[in-house]
């Protein structure tokens, strides 16, 4: 799905995604590429703990073990 795709379904400003998709936050990296639906459950997750008072900066350590744990 496209990043317009993707924040209309989600809810989530286009503009956030692609800073969390710069951030490191979510598996595609490109925000100019294809968004899946692995994608948008890990936005859900981000939005999820930024709602409930995490910081971008937390989550660009968090993120990527959670991403770690979810392949293995």
């Amino acid at each position: 799905m496209t990043l317009e795709q993707l924040a209309a379904q989600s809810g989530v400003a286009a503009d956030k995604i692609v800073a969390y998709t710069k951030a490191g936050l979510l598996p595609c990296k490109d925000e100019h590429a294809t968004f899946s639906a692995d994608d948008q459950y890990w936005l859900d997750m981000v939005n999820c703990f930024l709602e409930n008072g995490s910081s971008v900066e937390d989550l660009k350590d968090l993120m990527p073990l959670c991403e770690q744990c979810a392949v293995s």
